[in-house]
């Protein structure tokens, strides 16, 4: 951000709307901002609906860098202390959603979290370093047998290559040996 002034800034750089505005303090960086967007159904509301999402959409691209502003030592109680935080948020929002949802659509909102990186599943941690090991396995090995592949095609070429060298030789000569007898022939 950028200010003349040494209070309040003047400028937002992502300033799109007035809400964006309104949470300028809360998206400044010095806080940790979740954005739950809620969308009617209903043809009526289609275009608040719609506005809602738009607005979802452009503040999700926001970046915002994170100031800590505590000591050294207070670190370790502080992440236990957020990451608790974090958990009990977590678990309020979803018990909040599940009174007023079904089973089915708290699931899916859950998944949708966690893809979008609102809220973080630990056991993904593993799942994620799995999938990156069998990836990485995986592709080694296809790598390992392409480079099978074009050492066996370069071998068989190289074969090829002595074969054809041979046969021009030899065809070489019986052309040399069939200059000679015509040579010879002329002379006789």
């Amino acid at each position: 951000m950028t200010s003349s002034t040494p209070g309040k800034p003047t400028h937002i750089p992502y300033r799109d709307s007035k809400l964006t505005r309104i949470l300028q303090d809360a998206l400044g960086g010095c806080s940790q901002t979740a954005l739950l967007c809620c969308c009617s159904p209903s043809p009526s509301n289609s275009s608040e609906s719609l506005s809602t999402l738009r607005f979802g959409a452009r503040a999700k691209h926001v970046k915002a860098s994170v100031h800590v502003s505590c000591k050294e030592d207070l670190d370790n109680t502080k992440d236990a202390t957020v990451y608790t935080y974090v958990d009990e948020s977590r678990e309020r929002i979803l018990a909040k959603l599940r009174e007023r949802m079904t089973a089915d659509d708290v699931q899916l909102l859950e998944k949708l979290f966690v893809l979008e990186g609102i809220f973080f599943d630990p056991n993904s941690i593993d799942e994620i370093e799995a999938t990156y090991e069998d990836v990485t396995s995986r592709t080694i090995s296809s790598l390992h047998k392409a480079v099978e592949e074009l050492s066996t095609g370069v071998e068989k070429m190289k074969r090829e290559n002595v074969a054809l060298k041979a046969s021009l030789k030899v065809s070489e000569e019986f052309y040399q040996h069939q200059l000679e007898r015509r040579s010879f022939c002329f002379i006789l």
